[in-house]
């Protein structure tokens, strides 16, 4: 038969209230041990705020009328600790424990590179940049000596581009992707290209014991980035001799759909980091005739 039984909690809770006032026996109005025993309780409600406990049970057995309620007040000179931690900032995790489910945790920002980019693609990577969200929502499980190792599964988001100034520009020729310069006397103002994937990370995490910046630990990031790359543009702006002002934009660039992403990161500070991030895979398709290149990036996490 199922029982409910409260005996043990409210004994201690009402042996706590009493030792509170033990020095004064006069003031005990609570007798030492309370015990509620019920069958089959349909709801077993305790409350607990500054004045003191309550246990509140309705219905049992075959009475869904039965309601019973027992109030454990606080003694004048007892005292209430409680401790919250906060996972801050950009995460909405609150209680630690082993294991957790959350939303918007980590958001990033930096440079991006072009490793072995044709050297007419003149891209720079202190105008090249990414930006985006590490995980949207993402499930942790802490685990180890002292909970400093963390296995982490999520869902991002993340906005690339590669921005190209000079005398070349991005164009389109018969569905390939291709380098080349600018109309004769025109003024060109950027060529780029623009990158949004959705990401799935898997990560580990080792919080060290050496203690970081403020009150933080040095935490060590391992991560590999599954990436479906959904959509891809490229855009150029340029103006004429005659002031005519031209703007190309193609959407299928024949860029690859799905790629993987390897990074470190490194946390410096409480719920920052910085991060460096190596893509293996060309950003065109291999069956294209289109610029071959392998992607770096590096910058700032906040929200570690």
């Amino acid at each position: 038969m199922k029982r409910y039984i409260l005996a043990v909690s409210l004994a201690m809770i009402t042996a706590m209230s009493s030792s509170a006032a033990a020095d004064n026996p006069e003031t005990l109005t609570q007798p030492v041990d309370t015990v509620l025993c019920v069958n089959n309780a349909s709801k077993v409600i305790v409350t607990e705020n500054h004045t003191g406990v309550s246990v509140e049970v309705k219905g049992i057995d075959n009475d869904s009328t039965y309601h019973s309620t027992c109030i454990l007040p606080y003694e004048g000179n007892t005292v209430i600790k409680s401790h919250q931690n906060f996972s801050m900032p950009f995460s909405l995790s609150v209680n630690q424990c082993d294991d957790m489910v959350g939303m918007i945790n980590g958001v990033h920002f930096g440079f991006t590179g072009a490793v072995g980019a044709p050297a007419e693609m003149n891209t720079q990577m202190g105008k090249s940049f990414e930006i985006g969200i590490d995980n949207i929502i993402f499930y942790a499980h802490k685990f180890g000596a002292s909970k400093r190792n963390m296995v982490q599964v999520g869902m991002g988001v993340n906005w690339r581009n590669y921005r190209m100034t000079g005398e070349n520009r991005f164009d389109m020729d018969n569905g390939n992707a291709i380098v080349t310069g600018y109309p004769e006397g025109a003024d060109g103002k950027f060529s780029r290209i623009k990158v949004f994937s959705l990401t799935f990370p898997v990560a580990y995490t080792y919080y060290s014991p050496i203690k970081a910046i403020g009150n933080s630990r040095l935490g060590f990031r391992v991560s590999a980035l599954f990436n479906w790359n959904s959509h891809a543009s490229m855009l150029t702006k340029y103006e004429l001799a005659d002031g005519t002002r031209v703007k190309e934009n193609y959407d299928r660039i024949g860029h690859r759909k799905f790629s993987i992403d390897l990074q470190l990161g490194v946390q410096l500070a409480p719920g920052i980091g910085l991060y460096f991030k190596y893509s293996p895979y060309d950003l065109f398709k291999a069956d294209t005739l289109s610029p071959k290149f392998r992607t770096i990036s590096t910058g700032i996490t906040i929200g570690f």
